[in-house]
């Protein structure tokens, strides 16, 4: 039962005293205590699922009254927002793990929270792995147990396997300090909170070497060898698809691009995002970077260009520590579509000259001829017909030159378009190329469908 307790406890309250009931204590009876009440109308104590049924039928209302406040109930203009604070936390532990704790802090200082538990459970773990990365240990364990006290204050939060996080976290923090006996009691704490039918379920793995660790350092080699036995033992040990970390984020990649491409995107979505929490785990970062390209072209399909964004830019805050800079062309004029999208044109401009400088820096002619049009496309949608004639013959050059038919047709109808409006002569050259160009694309040719399979969107299969 995962309910928004604070929205129910108020519905609660308010049909309480619909009925009569002015005083909690006037529902008082041999299973209900005034203060299990106080917890069900505050939504923040643990209750169970049978005194909460207990209470509705008190209140004259069948169980089936609690579907009504499930978190997937929410309206919908309230989990569009909830789907874009949950990205941004992911983007923020991505920042946090693979950049930097002050980016990561950054970026939660201009969130701003709702008031669902589960978003500032999150948040609070978040803040101690800031805290954690800075070794400022007293802030850390402050915002750990902050985490721990919001989940025992409702038990729904458990299956985020955040409690067994945070402790775990303390443990490594006592291992730090040279506290081997307290970091195996904490490990022992995370490890009997552990949801094995929740989120996170990397976790259990984390905690278990973690145990090994300690307990080497203090010579008892016969524990640790029994937990390295039950690790091989374990359904959850086996984290990736195959014997390489770099073929399974690839898998990850690909399986989420043939989701996309079958309009599964939900399924995409769930497939890209598991990569990248892998990649994160791992310090993967060309492949975390790709990933979180993927994730925003998913949700530019799906014309969440909100979304898009946060992955775009989650993306380029690892620029620095990319090995294949390719990619930062496509990033930048994906970017750029957005805000152009957006009408927001200077920003778009900025962005499509940054995708043709790295294109060119590599040699990517593909991401060049994608850059330029989308910068020339810019223009022209600002009537600044000119700069977009000027820009477009430039990418028109380039797909001619490669024999992309494809793209050579779409660029002679926008540049064919510019001087419409600009009532410029040479219309009547750029209509006989045209139809040229598009004959010997239905006699043969490469078309830019062709080559874009050659050259994925972003990443290569992996080497040996």
């Amino acid at each position: 039962m995962n309910i928004d307790r604070k929205r129910f406890g108020n519905w609660v309250k308010k049909e309480r005293k619909k009925k009569g009931f002015k005083r909690q204590e006037d529902l008082v009876d041999d299973v209900l205590s005034q203060s299990v009440i106080s917890y069900i109308e505050s939504g923040n104590g643990q209750v169970s699922k049978s005194k909460i049924v207990y209470l509705l039928k008190r209140l004259g209302f069948d169980e089936k009254k609690i579907e009504a406040f499930e978190l997937s109930s929410i309206p919908e203009e309230d989990t569009t927002f909830l789907e874009e604070i949950q990205l941004r936390l992911i983007s923020a532990e991505n920042i946090i793990d693979l950049v930097s704790p002050d980016e990561g802090m950054s970026q939660l200082d201009h969130l701003s929270m709702p008031k669902q538990d589960e978003i500032h459970v999150t948040v609070e773990y978040l803040k101690g792995k800031i805290y954690y990365g800075k070794k400022n240990w007293s802030k850390a364990f402050h915002h750990f147990m902050q985490s721990i006290h919001k989940i025992e204050q409702n038990i729904y939060l458990k299956k985020t396997n955040l409690e067994s996080a945070c402790y775990h976290e303390i443990g490594r923090m006592e291992y730090s300090q040279n506290k081997f006996y307290s970091a195996i009691n904490y490990g022992k704490k995370a490890l009997s909170h552990f949801q094995n039918d929740g989120e996170r379920l990397y976790y259990r793995d984390l905690i278990l070497v973690s145990q090994v660790i300690y307990l080497e350092k203090l010579n008892q080699i016969g524990e640790a060898q029994k937990i390295l036995d039950q690790m091989n033992s374990s359904p959850f040990s086996h984290m990736y698809l195959s014997g390489t970390k770099e073929a399974a984020l690839n898998a990850y990649e690909v399986h989420a691009k043939f989701l996309q491409r079958g309009k599964q995107f939900p399924q995409a979505i769930n497939m890209a995002l598991k990569g990248i929490e892998l990649a994160r785990i791992d310090k993967m970062y060309d492949r975390s970077f790709e990933l979180w390209v993927t994730l925003g072209s998913i949700y530019s399909e799906m014309d969440k260009a909100h979304l898009a964004e946060i992955c775009f830019k989650t993306a380029l805050k690892l620029k620095h520590q990319i090995k294949r800079t390719y990619l930062l062309a496509y990033v930048y004029t994906q970017l750029g579509k957005l805000y152009d999208k957006k009408e927001e044109r200077d920003r778009a401009e900025r962005e499509f000259q940054q995708a043709i400088k790295y294109s060119r820096k590599t040699n990517d002619v593909y991401r060049e001829i994608d850059a330029l049009s989308g910068l020339g496309e810019t223009y022209l949608h600002q009537q600044k017909y000119e700069q977009a004639v000027k820009v477009l013959n430039e990418a028109l050059d380039l797909a001619k030159s490669h024999r992309f038919s494809e793209k050579t047709n779409w660029l002679l109808l926008l540049v064919g378009q510019c001087l419409v409006e600009m009532g410029d002569p040479d219309l009547q050259n750029i209509a006989l190329d045209f139809f040229y160009s598009h004959l010997q694309s239905i006699e043969g040719g490469e078309t830019m469908i062709a080559y874009s399979t050659k050259r994925h969107s972003a990443g290569d299969p992996p080497g040996g």
